[in-house]
């Protein structure tokens, strides 16, 4: 029941009040005003008695302006619609990358924006969610998998980079007919290290060619790979690149069926690549070259200037009311910042990160529209 509702509703009962005869009669009407607006007995008896009037519950004032709720809302619309919890760590180059871009934040708002918690962020950014529609890809069983050790990807995690986890999204557009792009995606388990890179219907060969682009831009050697059950992984071609130029790298796969056992990336594909592709259907060969360009610029963007949150703990509960589980995730940081903090690297080289997704939304906007038909 709403509070003017409530205060017209004790008007009407505070005269039938002062007509009730009986003292019956006033305590039947205190029990149905208890019962409408949930108020303690004494204040409804109060209320009727006319001893206490409606007063309008003042609250506290606002602690930041109207100007600074916009502000936020606008930066993080360019930061591509970042979780408040993230965008709470990166504010202060945030607010930087958006005055780069020509925009004026006066000192008072942007000390409002540095100010805020994690918590206030998402009331106020809450009412703007984009909800986006979960999307169910299929995979296949592939011939060598017997040959594979299969087991979780998290009994290989030893805490140093070069763990990697391997799985392929399709940019098909819901429509998995005639050839299209695949996109190849590689995480680390200890940095969150990503990187995205096309391939074209997730063949042998392009996918053996867009793991090799891959593992060159690693800033550190890989030492497991670990992937599914696809026959884009599990076939002679890969596994004979991978005898030739990275002998040291264990192959590791999932168990079927058996999604958590790769949950390091899997926990990722909708965060990255959805993020920037969406449910866009790509087949036209001509743009692998451009697709590779956007995607090493993709991944240059989230590796320096995205945080995450990366699981470090979890436990399962057994109860009487069943099973539960429990997650502990370190703080926010950039993959970059978790790899310095275990191997020091030199400076990264600075981007806005606003630009940066702009210019790849740009892109990636002009090669739908130009692909052939």
């Amino acid at each position: 029941m709403e509070a003017n509702f409530k205060r017209l509703y004790m008007l009407k009962m505070k005269a039938r009040y002062a007509k009730a005869k009986t003292r019956k009669e006033r305590s039947a009407l205190i029990d149905e005003a208890v019962a409408m607006t949930h108020y303690s007995r004494k204040y409804v008896i109060r209320l009727l008695n006319g001893s206490r009037r409606h007063r309008k519950h003042r609250g506290r004032k606002p602690s930041y302006s109207r100007d600074a709720h916009q502000l936020l809302i606008r930066i993080w619309r360019a930061e591509g619609y970042m979780c408040p919890l993230y965008l709470k760590s990166i504010i202060e180059s945030a607010i930087r990358d958006y005055e780069e871009l020509g925009h004026d934040v006066p000192p008072a708002l942007a000390d409002e924006l540095t100010r805020m918690s994690a918590s206030t962020m998402y009331r106020i950014l809450r009412p703007h969610h984009i909800r986006r529609a979960p999307n169910k890809r299929s995979g296949n069983k592939a011939s060598l998998a017997a040959q594979i050790p299969a087991g979780p990807g998290a009994l290989e995690e030893t805490g140093e980079p070069g763990i990697l986890q391997v799985d392929t999204v399709a940019l098909c557009g819901d429509d998995m007919r005639e050839s299209f792009f695949w996109i190849l995606h590689v995480t680390d388990a200890a940095t969150q290290w990503g990187a995205l890179a096309p391939c074209w219907n997730r063949g042998a060969e392009a996918t053996t060619n867009a793991l090799a682009h891959l593992l060159e831009q690693l800033p550190f050697p890989p030492k497991v790979i670990h992937v599914d059950n696809g026959s884009e992984f599990l076939n002679h071609h890969l596994l004979a690149f991978l005898r030739t130029h990275h002998p040291d790298v264990r192959l590791t796969r999932s168990r079927p069926y058996r999604k958590n056992d790769n949950n390091r990336i899997e926990q990722k594909n909708g965060s990255i690549i959805r993020a920037l592709f969406g449910d866009l259907r790509f087949d036209d060969h001509a743009q692998l070259a451009p697709l590779t360009a956007l995607c090493d610029q993709w991944n240059l963007l989230h590796n320096l200037a995205i945080p995450c949150r990366r699981q470090v703990a979890h436990h399962r509960h057994v109860t009487s009311r069943g099973i539960t589980h429990t997650r502990a995730f370190d703080r926010p940081q950039t993959p970059w910042q978790r790899l310095n903090a275990l191997r020091p690297q030199p400076p990264p080289p600075h981007i806005n990160a606003i630009q940066l997704r702009r210019t790849c939304e740009r892109t990636l906007n002009h090669l739908y529209l130009t692909q052939k038909p």
